[in-house]
């Protein structure tokens, strides 16, 4: 992958940038506001037609519902010998997802953006039914990022009568997610299945993660390893609003609990200012964190400290770590994780 990895991690001062208002979560600069490429038009307000055209880009994006529309439209374009970056989402979209766009937008000639509601992914479905929907404004945005297709297809299409088919992770890696609880019962499963149906489908060059979604590209790129697939797969840094909460499609359901999710970035910059300061017990970091989030009286599903390859547990702050959390606010799901080394380049499977 060329390039230096762009974004939260890589930066001068972005550790800080975790819980300080006054630090960019993009260039460590004293300044709260949302910093955008100059080549990258404002977001849209919710509602909005998807009328803006990327400066690049002097065409609509079109929006395709059917596999064989897909798969149509792109090999004009593959059989011409053009490079596919792919951003799998469920939309909602925010600044992580724009980001990921803009970083497909700049390194390929297609750009296609999965815009699917994987109901095999909630185990709940009244969780389901309440996620947030807005396919118009998500087309307005995902087109002012330059977006060429936006693939949305209906449940039918992904899941046809007679579908029998399941893929997922087994093993050391599936049974950490679980015992963690960085993945549910099920979940894992749903995901690891839409995301290969997706990359069939799509045969991107190159497919786009955002690191705050650890379970999802850590259990992807075992199945790219096991199963030979041959898309690229770039992690990405998480994108933040000011005061250090990773961008969520949730956080729209946070509403007067918003403040109180501070507490989770919060509880990370307190677990790495532990591991930064030289002690190496993992425990006095884990206890840290969750001092922090007894403050603000929010549900913890679990604070993990895990090695970052592997995702055992560590006994050693010295080791390259995950520091992982999940805590509900309000009701609202909310994880997030943070790196105790950051690397300096895109996690490329």
């Amino acid at each position: 992958m060329a390039g230096q990895r762009p974004g939260y991690w890589s930066e001068p001062g972005a550790a800080r940038a975790l819980t300080d208002p006054t630090i960019s979560r993009r260039s460590g600069t004293t300044s709260c506001r949302r910093k955008r490429s100059p080549l990258s038009p404002p977001s849209p307000p919710p509602g909005a037609l998807a009328t803006l055209v990327h400066p690049h880009r002097r065409r609509r994006v079109k929006i395709l519902r059917t596999i064989t529309e897909l798969r149509a439209e792109l090999k004009q374009h593959t059989d011409a010998g053009s490079t596919v970056g792919f951003v799998p989402t469920m939309g909602a979209f925010h600044e992580g997802h724009t980001s990921l766009m803009r970083a497909a937008r700049q390194q390929h000639d297609i750009v296609v953006v999965s815009l699917f509601v994987n109901p095999s992914q909630f185990p709940d479905r009244a969780v389901f039914d309440r996620y947030p929907r807005d396919e118009r404004r998500d087309a307005a945005m995902a087109e002012a990022e330059g977006v060429d297709m936006l693939f949305a297809p209906l449940v039918e299409e992904i899941y046809p009568k007679g579908f029998a088919t399941v893929v997922s992770v087994e093993g050391e890696l599936a049974d950490t997610l679980l015992k963690t609880k960085l993945s549910m019962d099920g979940q894992l499963t749903g995901m690891c299945t839409i995301i290969v149906k997706l990359l069939n489908i799509v045969q991107p060059t190159t497919v786009f993660f955002g690191e705050k979604d650890l379970p999802h590209w850590i259990a992807v790129e075992r199945m790219a390893a096991d199963l030979n697939l041959p898309a690229e797969i770039v992690v990405l840094p998480t994108v933040r609003e000011c005061d250090g909460l990773a961008m969520s499609s949730r956080n729209v359901h946070l509403g007067e609990h918003r403040e109180r999710a501070g507490c989770v970035p919060s509880a990370l910059r307190a677990a790495l200012d532990t591991a930064s300061s030289g002690m190496r017990d993992p425990q006095l970091a884990r206890d840290r964190a969750l001092a922090e989030l007894a403050v603000a009286h929010v549900e913890v599903d679990y604070v993990e400290i895990l090695n970052a390859r592997t995702l055992r547990v560590i006994t050693d702050l010295s080791e390259p770590a995950v520091i992982a959390i999940g805590a509900r606010v309000g009701g609202v799901p909310l994880l997030d994780i943070a790196r105790t080394h950051p690397p300096a380049t895109p996690t490329v499977a």
